[in-house]
């Protein structure tokens, strides 16, 4: 069973310091860097949405592929309880945010609930590194997600699977 995680961008970035020191857009890039790259989320079929308070046009062109970048046009809050609420499968529903009102009331409607530090557990030493800001070398790594497709790709010139 694969998992919907809804992250609560803008807390995410204010309680990880190494993110919360960057201009805000290269924290954006920073954060989203991370996410692909890191997989706080687990299974490459785990599926996350970034939501973000504000308008698309001040993040440009920069959104990933694995990752679905919502800006809400008002308050992610709202945003994100709203989308709790229309989840037609609640329980494979993970928020992860530090804003009380949105724990309490995703958890109240059955999604799964984590704090920030729990999501981002163990990366402590990545952001350290600066390996997700602007500057650092997580360009060397790549996502679990296109691991798994160049495997199915090698899978499919050796072994003649289909």
């Amino acid at each position: 069973m694969s998992l919907h995680y809804l992250l609560d961008g803008y807390n995410i970035l204010k309680q990880v310091p190494d993110f919360d020191k960057l201009p805000l857009e290269e924290g954006r890039r920073a954060l989203l860097k991370w996410i692909d790259t890191a997989r706080p989320q687990g299974s490459v079929n785990n599926k996350v949405t970034v939501v973000f308070d504000g308008h698309s046009d001040q993040m440009g062109s920069m959104l990933q592929q694995e990752i679905r970048v919502i800006f809400s046009q008002g308050s992610a809050d709202d945003a994100i309880k709203r989308m709790v609420r229309e989840d037609q499968e609640i329980k494979t529903c993970v928020v992860v945010s530090d804003d009380k009102d949105i724990f309490l009331y995703a958890r109240s409607l059955g999604a799964r609930v984590m704090k920030v530090a729990a999501f981002t557990k163990g990366t402590a030493s990545c952001f350290s590194r600066g390996e997700f800001s602007s500057g650092g070398s997580a360009a060397k790594n790549i996502s679990l997600i296109r691991q798994e497709m160049i495997n199915k790709e090698l899978r499919r010139l050796w072994l003649k699977e289909k």
